[in-house]
């Protein structure tokens, strides 16, 4: 694992502000619905998983739910109390992906796999927690729009996978050791 150091959180904040910086980009390019727009953060998220180390990829995780926080919670339907949840989903991503980043060789599995926990948790949320902490959200809260997000989310986090096939290796070549300790069964 990554070294708690102040190379690593420079790494993790410098991810965590690309993360913010593509979903702003890609949320004003593609605004399905009000309430669902495409979200390319999770590349830094990846990124982070295989650079850096669970703990550190659940960090940007959490720091990439920065600017949906903003556009889905504050300024969206949702509410900052039901927006949130937003952060504890996309840290889910980060940690579990960041679990298999060490044990796959291949960033598109490990994100993949890597998703299926934040998956669940934005199913709950919807289906379970907003109903209580939200219940006005409810009401529009179809299992349409719900099943929309999911699947919008799932053909971006196999985009995502595709494109941290690329990118990984090159970014993590960029690099150097003397920057942070990377774990040696990384890519």
């Amino acid at each position: 694992m990554a070294q708690r150091s102040p190379k690593s959180l420079a790494v993790a904040a410098v991810l965590g502000a690309l993360g913010n910086v593509l979903a702003i980009f890609s949320m004003v390019l593609g605004n399905i619905h009000p309430q669902i727009a495409v979200d390319l953060s999770h590349v830094a998220t990846i990124s982070a998983a295989y650079i850096l180390d669970p703990i550190w990829a659940m960090l940007v995780g959490a720091l990439i739910s920065i600017v949906p926080f903003v556009r889905f919670g504050l300024l969206g339907s949702l509410g900052p109390i039901a927006g949130s949840l937003i952060f504890p989903g996309k840290a889910l991503t980060g940690l579990f992906s960041g679990l298999l980043a060490g044990k796959v060789k291949h960033p598109f599995i490990a994100l993949t796999i890597g998703y299926i926990p934040e998956s669940i948790f934005t199913w709950a949320s919807f289906k379970l927690w907003i109903p209580f902490i939200a219940p006005e959200v409810s009401s529009w809260l179809t299992d349409a729009i719900i099943f929309s997000i999911l699947i919008k989310a799932w053909i971006e986090i196999l985009f995502i996978g595709v494109i941290s096939e690329v990118a990984i290796p090159r970014i993590s070549s960029m690099i150097p050791n003397s920057l942070i300790d990377k774990p040696s069964n990384r890519v």
